[in-house]
């Protein structure tokens, strides 16, 4: 799961950025829907009606249970940096300093107050509790990852740049390495030369027999190869601006599939690739930091030279390697690769926030699985909830219910969110992907009051998708047990398991444990099991009850300790109405965006005076060290013009956009 802030990130830069680049917005969903009929399913009306729900008319027309097809696979979610003890990764300098944060504030909240944090969960010495714990909810599909940072901890780029008198020492090295692929290490690197790859075959073994506990479970392995960790070397290379990880990475990766492949099913690439963009170059919150200003984001932002754009395409370029690779070495036809992909469900809370909502999907939900979609099997879709855009953030409202993370609880969200993307890719005679696989849901709430029905209510919106013609293959949870999360530290309790890190890592199951393993057992959702989770969220709102929250009042920055947060009498179950409604009202907006005349007269003007300043900022040398306060006072003019076109042309249409909002029109 990626930290939740990467939307907030946007708003907050883009909410000036797209004052001076206003032609940037999200696609229209162009394709009429061509979903086939309904399979004749009668229950739809129970399951799903406005709350509260009618009482049955008799017995026999009120379904007992919503029944999952036998070849849908349930399972779990993790990854390496989350769980795994003895990593040395980015990250754990990153937590342990305040050196490169502002005021001297931890760059991880909840991490240095927290007993064992760099412990995590010790998946890697003791993968058996996980694992255990997976099989014990009956899932049929354990995802996992590989650390780059544990297998290639030496930078490769030392090997073309050594001297006359290493080389020979470095050949030899990378020989043995070759003849150790399947047997131990050659031993450390001569020191000035490392090769491309995998470079500890002992840890590669070691993953070789994690995956092999997953299978002897009788789970199903979704392997990851990148979930937000990158090596140290990687990141003092300039991270994935640099192009030379490209060739790295993919190096690295073929060593991993030769190793792994045969006892895996599914391949992920990256784990949110756009997430891991935006918040460690235009962000600054990820290691290596520090937090970067809106100025410095804004230029991160920039189109095809900004960090943002270089990194999302070397991602790219990377993930069209590794598929190629594999295809060609006909690992393809049995394992099935894809992406995990990072969607929220954008909305603008007023008519004047539809600009930043509008370059933070632009940026976040299609563009990265437009550029690879002639080359996924599968794509995978992490979802947890509603981000509501206020101003340059995001809002937090009394009349919402949040988990401590700091999402709107909106399972409709996910109904769309499936539908949009078969939308868009079912009828693209490009596009190669033949299913979609939730790879992340889940919710944080330590009081376990709202998981029961948020789980209940999430596998009803896939459900719907389903029936309605969306190729959903698979539902996988987040998470087993309770687990670090990024710069969020360990505050979000986000586990089925809870674990007492004062009593050495003790796990302790949570009701909802129980729930997940009944339905994913009998593969079915009762209507028994919707009222009893229902019940007890409504039970905690009348007793005035309050949850864990995480989250600062600007609902960007974390906390190092939980504030305490009413539960909401908002109910937030998934209806299919509502979710239609929400759908229907964004395809609206999207029309709006892209039928004015006068906005898209003012968006080329602003665009092309922006290009043009930018331009000349960029050729001008050494601007990032001598130029400091040239670039504020540049980019100072250029918001002030940005606004001033904008700020005028909305004050003056206001009426006349919130009545078409609000009446449903074009403008």
């Amino acid at each position: 799961i990626a930290q939740g802030s990467a939307p907030r990130m946007v708003m907050q830069m883009v909410a000036a950025a797209i004052a001076v680049q206003p032609s940037v917005g999200t696609p229209a969903l162009d394709r009429p829907s061509t979903s086939p009929p309904k399979s004749g399913l009668a229950f739809w009306h129970h399951f799903f009606a406005s709350s509260p729900p009618p009482p049955p008319p008799s017995a026999a027309a009120y379904p007992s249970a919503l029944s999952f097809d036998r070849s849908f696979l349930f399972g779990v979610a993790t990854a390496p940096a989350h769980v795994e003890d003895n990593l040395h990764d980015a990250w754990l300098p990153f937590c342990n300093t305040t050196e490169l944060h502002p005021n001297g504030r931890p760059h991880c909240h909840a991490w240095r107050t927290t007993p064992r944090a760099a412990e995590r969960l010790r998946f890697w010495s003791e993968p058996e509790a996980e694992i255990g714990l997976a099989a014990a909810l009956n899932s049929g599909v354990f995802r996992m990852g590989v650390d780059w940072s544990r297998l290639a901890p030496t930078s490769p780029s030392a090997f073309p740049n050594a001297s006359a008198p290493v080389a020979p020492a470095c050949s030899a090295f990378c020989e043995a390495r070759e003849e150790a692929k399947v047997g131990a290490s050659p031993g450390a690197p001569p020191e000035g030369c490392a090769c491309s790859g995998v470079q500890d075959f002992v840890a590669l073994a070691r993953y070789r027999e994690i995956v092999g506990m997953a299978k002897a479970k009788g789970m199903k392995v979704v392997l990851t190869l990148f979930h937000h960790s990158l090596p140290k070397w990687a990141l003092a290379d300039g991270g994935w601006t640099n192009g030379a990880l490209v060739d790295y990475f993919a190096a690295f990766s073929a060593d991993v599939v030769d190793a792994l492949a045969a006892d895996t099913e599914f391949l992920i690439t990256f784990n949110e690739p756009t997430v891991f963009a935006m918040l460690t170059h235009c962000a600054g919150i990820w290691p290596p930091g520090p937090k970067k200003s809106t100025s410095q984001g804004l230029r991160c932002l920039a189109p095809i030279v900004g960090d943002y754009a270089r990194a999302v395409w070397n991602i790219q370029a990377a993930h069209r390697a590794v598929y190629a690779d594999a295809k060609a070495r006909g690992r393809g036809s049995a394992l099935k690769i894809g992406v995990a992909h990072n969607v929220g469900y954008n909305v603008a809370e007023h008519v004047w926030d539809e600009a930043a909502t509008a370059v933070a999907k632009a940026l976040l939900k299609f563009s990265f699985i437009d550029a690879i979609r002639d080359t996924l099997d599968f794509c995978g879709l992490n979802y947890y909830g509603k981000e509501i855009t206020r101003g340059g953030s995001i809002a937090i409202r009394d009349d919402e219910e949040y988990s401590e993370s700091g999402r709107v609880v909106y399972p409709a969200g996910l109904y769309s969110l499936l539908k949009d993307f078969d939308e868009r890719y079912r009828d693209d005679e490009t596009s190669t992907i033949q299913s979609y696989i939730v790879t992340e849901n889940g919710i944080s709430d330590a009081s376990d009051v709202m998981r029961p029905a948020y789980i209940v209510e999430h596998l009803l919106a896939v459900a719907r998708a389903v029936d309605e013609g969306v190729p959903v293959s698979g539902y996988l949870h987040w998470t087993i047990s309770d687990n670090w999360e990024w710069a969020d530290g360990y505050c979000p309790k986000f586990g089925l398991v809870d674990v007492d890190r004062a009593d050495n890592l003790r796990r302790h199951r949570r009701p909802s444990f129980a729930l997940f393993r009944d339905i994913v057992a009998k593969r079915r959702v009762t209507v028994p099991q919707r009222e009893d989770a229902w019940a007890q969220v409504q039970a905690a709102v009348a007793a005035g009850a309050t949850h864990r929250f995480c989250r600062a009042d600007d609902g960007q920055s974390s906390l190092d300790a939980a504030i305490e947060r009413p539960f909401s009498d908002k109910d937030w179950r998934f209806s299919a109405a509502e979710a239609e409604v929400d759908r229907q009202k964004e395809a609206r907006s999207q029309t709006q965006k892209h039928t004015s005349a006068v906005t898209d007269s003012v968006a080329e003007v602003t665009s092309t005076i922006n290009q043009t300043i930018w331009g000349m900022w960029d050729s001008i040398p050494g601007q990032d060290e001598v130029n400091a306060g040239v670039y504020n006072t540049l980019n100072d003019t250029m918001l002030g013009l940005g606004h001033a076109i904008w700020g005028n042309w909305l004050d003056s249409n206001e009426e006349v956009l919130e009545a078409a909002v609000v009446e449903g029109r074009e403008v």
